[in-house]
């Protein structure tokens, strides 16, 4: 008899820890970087500032086109070591164009990444600070979950509270090296 109360006791004891219930909310963290004012506009500004170089891209791949069919035109009148010196210089135009392009979009993805992970600094303290004053125990991004209620999504809270700080987003313009 005593066996069982010690059981029970040890048992309600151990457990009750254990069933202790914990605070959990969710947040949209690809929702609040992508909607943010700030983002977007850095966003828009490295678009302005592409389309300079679009253009100018855009002139070297017509010049590249003009040149293949220049060397496809000449293939009758020239020797075969003049076409495979045109093909060679054609080839070599081509390769630059294509690492300039490469290095290009490399170039602003490294930039842009470099954006949303300061965003996301700023939304790691908004969230720390949400969680010490409201004793929240679990924060879980969007993503990390199949489905919860919509009272654990504090996504609105934490979106008017970043939009209310003054981030200093910069990013560096592309130069042909």
């Amino acid at each position: 008899m005593r066996l069982i109360y010690f059981i029970i006791f040890f048992s309600l004891n151990f457990t009750s820890s254990i069933i202790v219930a914990q605070t959990i909310v969710v947040v949209n963290i690809q929702f609040l970087i992508d909607s943010n004012t700030m983002y977007q506009s850095i966003i828009n500004e490295i678009n302005e500032s592409q389309k300079i170089y679009l253009d100018n891209f855009e002139k070297k791949e017509n010049e590249l086109t003009l040149l293949l069919k220049e060397i496809e035109d000449s293939k009758l009148i020239l020797n075969e070591n003049e076409i495979n010196l045109k093909i060679t210089d054609y080839n070599n135009q081509l390769n630059d164009f294509t690492k300039l392009i490469d290095n290009f979009n490399s170039h602003y993805q490294n930039e842009i990444i470099i954006i949303r992970e300061n965003v996301l600094k700023e939304i790691i303290v908004l969230l720390e600070n949400y969680a010490i004053e409201n004793n929240v125990d679990l924060v879980l991004d969007s993503t990390s979950y199949l489905i919860a209620s919509n009272s654990l999504d504090i996504t609105t809270s934490i979106n008017e509270q970043l939009s209310q700080i003054d981030m200093k987003l910069e990013y560096k313009n592309f130069e042909k090296n």
